[in-house]
């Protein structure tokens, strides 16, 4: 494991559909040029949308799993491998810096890496050379919540750590379209009113995300949301991000990525 001590900026990735892996699109591209174009991160540590569990978990150390966690899909992508693996002192690492901000984890040593994580990575960083470590998306979080486990986890972004949120920033699964198909106004308008106040730089603008445009025509659930606070949370308060990309698939499923400067 690399030991320079860098500070890298946390990223928020949209990891889209799982043919994301497969398909050349604008947000595929993207994120072949981010992992070519960025200081290599020491190890990288991932919040996935589909990682949700009992109190909060981490990987164990050793090689993480493809998850193939999804039906239905082309066979080459139930073929894909990405064989990174949890590096032991980089799991010590994110466990004491977590213990200190008065948190628990539990090491687990059968998920892996699901689809939010590993899909974004293999496009990023294919070579799988960087260790990598799932966190948890613990039951019934909230933006407060997921913004402080981003802050407990700060300290880590300045010693060369890629700290990553991965989901989507609209996820409505009974309103896709084909793609090429015209973005409908509740996504592009739930776009901006995010871009609002990330760019504010203050959590309490997501105090009530009811209130917020169309907003559950965007999260029927909002375990793909969330996932948006922790690099925010690990940036720190009044950092705002730089929007690297954006585009749309499947007519409104929102390709958002974000650098927390």
């Amino acid at each position: 494991m690399p030991d320079h001590q860098t500070p890298i900026p946390p990223v928020f990735f949209a990891h889209g559909a799982p043919t994301l892996a497969v398909r050349d699109t604008p947000a595929s591209r993207f994120l072949k040029s981010f992992g070519k174009k960025m200081h290599q991160p020491r190890f990288i540590l991932i919040l996935s949308a589909h990682w949700e569990t009992e109190g909060l978990k981490i990987s164990a150390p050793g090689p993480l799993r493809t998850y193939h966690d999804f039906r239905g899909f082309p066979d080459e992508l139930y073929e894909i491998s990405y064989p990174a693996s949890a590096d032991a002192s980089a799991v010590e690492e994110v466990t004491s810096v977590l213990k200190t901000a008065g948190l628990e984890p539990e090491q687990d040593a059968e998920w892996g890496l699901d689809h939010g994580a590993w899909v974004p990575l293999s496009l990023a960083f294919p070579d799988a050379d960087i260790p990598v470590i799932q966190i948890s998306l613990p039951n019934n979080s909230s933006p407060e919540t997921i913004y402080a486990l981003g802050a407990a986890v700060a300290p880590l972004a300045e010693r060369g750590v890629l700290i990553a949120g991965s989901g989507s920033t609209t996820h409505n699964l009974r309103a896709i379209g084909p793609d090429g198909s015209q973005v409908p106004d509740w996504a592009t308008g739930f776009d901006a009113w995010l871009d609002k106040g990330l760019d504010a730089g203050q959590l309490n603008y997501f105090d009530n995300l009811e209130a917020a445009p169309d907003f559950r025509q965007n999260h029927p659930t909002e375990e793909h949301l969330l996932p948006l606070f922790f690099p925010f949370g690990a940036a720190g308060e009044g950092r705002k991000p730089e929007l690297l990309h954006r585009s749309y698939e499947y007519g409104s499923i929102s390709m958002s990525y974000y650098r927390f400067q």
